[in-house]
């Protein structure tokens, strides 16, 4: 009985420890994101962001405004300490979303008000970040690296994708990438699809983007 006894709490413990891994994490995140895609939030905005699981929810608020469009009138916050995005159309607010920004320690994204400068709906990648990838056969060697890293024989760099790519400080913009509810990225704004092709469609060059 005792025996039993050990090997049930050893099992229990390399479970745990399995589970604590960055690879089980990023996996669970990639399942949640994907449970979250276009579910329906039915409660009103007070109640949205007061509900006790505001801060790590992967879902999407999207209340009437969103369906207005006036570019000269819309602009986005990203409010660092919740990881979350507000989209404002006509001073009202029209979605609240998930994001993930820069990672602390030296990548995080710069506070301060901005303006778009560039938007690219499609094929953008990244000239800083991405993997080392056989050009034969596409196949990625070395993931999660910098273009200024020495690239395995026979391999060339092969930037990081960011569909909906929206550029408003420097090499920093919004894109479609993972997000995992905790400051993850190179210091861009990483964005659910579902909701940065909103941003890209009700969004224009010139509009407002205020990071807090």
């Amino acid at each position: 009985m005792m025996r039993l006894f050990i090997l049930s709490s050893v099992l229990f413990l390399v479970g745990c420890q399995q589970k604590n891994t960055p690879e089980w994490y990023r996996a669970e995140g990639d399942r949640l994101e994907e449970a979250a895609r276009n579910k329906v939030v039915a409660k009103g905005f007070d109640a949205f962001v007061r509900s006790p699981g505001y801060r790590h929810s992967r879902d999407i608020w999207r209340g009437p405004a969103v369906n207005l469009y006036n570019p000269s009138r819309s602009y986005v916050e990203v409010l660092l300490k919740e990881q979350r995005g507000r989209l404002y159309i006509e001073g009202r607010i029209a979605m609240d979303f998930p994001l993930c920004s820069g990672q602390v320690g030296g990548m995080e994204t710069p506070k301060g008000t901005f303006r778009i400068t560039q938007k690219v709906e499609k094929e953008y990648r990244s000239n800083l970040y991405g993997s080392f990838v056989d050009p034969a056969t596409g196949r990625v060697v070395q993931g999660g690296v910098s273009s200024s890293d020495v690239p395995p024989a026979g391999t060339v760099f092969q930037g990081a994708e960011m569909p909906y790519w929206m550029r408003f400080n420097g090499a920093v913009g919004m894109h479609v990438g993972n997000v995992y509810r905790s400051e993850d990225s190179h210091g861009c704004v990483r964005v659910p699809v579902e909701a940065c092709s909103i941003l890209f469609e009700k969004l224009a060059v010139g509009s407002t983007v205020i990071v807090k």
